[in-house]
Parts: C-alpha cells; structure tokens; sequence
C-alpha cells in the first residue's frame, strides 16, 4: 500500500449499522459492477444531500426564510423517519452489527462471517431510516485468525472513481462529527 492509499483509508466510521453478505461464486463482470456503481452514486447523492441541507440554509441572509427551510427540513425529516420506520418494519433488514467503513474497505465482527478469500455481495445500511443499502462488491481479506474470532475484512472490488469520491465524503462526514462529539463529550 503506497502513502496515498494508506492516507485515504485512515479515515474510517465506526457506527451500529444492518450488514449483510453473500458469497458468490462469481468473478462480478463490468455490466454488474455498472449497475452497482450507478445506483450507490444515487444513494451517496442523496445522503449528502440530506446531511447538508441544515448547514446551507443557517447561512441565509434572510433569518425568516432560514427558519422556515429550518422548519420545513424538520418536518421532512420527520416526515421520512416514519416512512423509514413502516418500510423497516416491512422488510427483511439483517441485525444491527458493530461496522467500521473505511475507504478503502468494511470491517465487522458477526458470528456468521464470510471466509477469507471468498468473493462476496455485502448491503451495507449506512443511512439509519433509511431502507436502502450501500451495496458492494468485495473480496474478503481477512486473516485466517480474524475468521477464527468472527471478525470480517472486505476490501471494496470495482468501485467507480465516482462512488470513491462521494463514499469518501460521507466517511470524512462521519469522522468529523465522530471527533466533534468526543470533544463535547470529554470534560
């Protein structure tokens, strides 16, 4: 691993998050990486779109205005969580597992883990009320030991440069309020 790699999966998040995997018996080709590609650009879109929107409209120069997008942002916010909580209650979405996203790669702890070497489809649900998945992809490169004691390592195969750069600011996102909240929290 050369500098730059090392430095962009330095930055990781570390949450309770659903995981899934499956293994497949398949080397993905460039029409399935396509598709998986185009729809987490969607979704990593429409993350960062969501996060954002509170940050944008406290620096409106018209306080009104502001506190009512303020207003109406809670409101959809609302709005979505109890749309998120019926779809939730709907489907099928795995247990809640210890998850640490990296650039670079996801790492779990599951009493069900995939072996080291399988290549494997991992749904990833980053978005808490949010009922779609991050999906990828990925070779498992976890140790022989990591695999004994339940611990997973998939590195990401086939991400777009895009996806790359939008997963990303969603870590860097992640870290920084991470690091916010242990500054509040520490005395």
């Amino acid at each position: 691993m050369d500098k730059s790699e090392e430095s962009a999966s330095a930055l990781s998040f570390t949450d309770n998050i659903s995981i899934a995997w499956s293994k497949i018996d398949y080397q993905p080709d460039e029409a399935h990486l396509a598709l998986v590609n185009e729809s987490n650009e969607s979704f990593l879109r429409a993350v960062s779109a969501i996060s954002e929107f509170s940050k944008e409209t406290s620096d409106s120069s018209n306080p009104a205005l502001s506190q009512e997008l303020a207003r109406l942002d809670l409101k959809l916010n609302l709005l979505l969580d109890l749309v998120g909580q019926l779809i939730y209650s709907q489907l099928d979405i795995p247990d809640i597992s210890r998850v640490t996203v990296s650039s670079a790669q996801v790492d779990w702890q599951d009493g069900s883990v995939p072996e080291p070497g399988s290549i494997v489809f991992v749904q990833v649900y980053i978005q808490r009320g949010t009922p779609k998945p991050l999906c990828f992809y990925g070779e498992v490169v976890s140790s022989p030991d990591d695999y004994r004691r339940g611990w997973a390592r998939v590195r990401y195969l086939g991400l777009s440069e895009s996806v790359q750069v939008w997963l990303d600011k969603l870590i860097f996102r992640h870290h920084r309020r991470e690091v916010a909240y242990r500054k509040s929290s520490s005395p």
